[in-house]
């Protein structure tokens, strides 16, 4: 129905003309940027809207998870200043100071990350934080996975290792007082 005219047909009905999409009349009306349906008019601005509160709740999401991964991290902080390599007594605490230097090494390299991470997302202003908003949110998924992986495989055995030096000294303690009274 291009041009709205209609050519006869021999068999009754009227069939659409090709008048207008050849060049030989006016464009079609659906073509006319002036002619838009009013649905397209009134959903765009909903939807800019909608991004718009959207971003801004992650940007929110973001800010509270960043504060919640800052006590995490200060807490994995003050963790790895106190695992102090043992002083090698014996060849098992020399061993155990070699697995406490590699877990150092990996929880360190958490640490620093995750501070980099921590720092670029609270120390940006509002309308920054806004618009990095989905590499924020991607930023603060990686660290809270690698804490995740700290907390949960890291620190057991680091507690085990901490609960091996504390029997062995009282095993020595032990010993000694044994020694000692007889």
């Amino acid at each position: 129905m291009a041009g709205g005219r209609l050519l006869p047909s021999t068999s009754g009905s009227r069939q659409p003309s090709m008048a207008g999409l050849d060049g030989g009349g006016a464009p079609p009306a659906a073509c006319d940027p002036n002619n838009l349906p009013a649905a397209i008019v009134l959903v765009f601005p909903v939807m800019v809207v909608a991004l718009l509160c959207w971003r801004a709740a992650r940007t929110r999401r973001n800010k509270d998870e960043c504060r919640r991964l800052a006590q995490r991290v200060a807490l994995l902080r003050d963790l790895r200043q106190l695992m102090a390599p043992a002083p090698p007594l014996a060849k098992a605490a020399a061993v155990s100071a070699e697995v406490r230097a590699v877990l150092a090494g990996q929880v360190d390299a958490w640490v620093k990350e995750a501070e980099s991470v921590v720092l670029g997302c609270t120390s940006s202003r509002w309308p920054c934080r806004f618009v990095r908003c989905d590499r924020h949110g991607e930023q603060l998924s990686v660290v809270r996975m690698n804490l995740d992986e700290a907390y949960d495989r890291i620190l057991p055995v680091v507690a085990q290792i901490d609960t091996a030096h504390r029997l062995h000294h009282l095993l020595q303690l032990q010993v000694y007082v044994l020694l000692h009274i007889y």
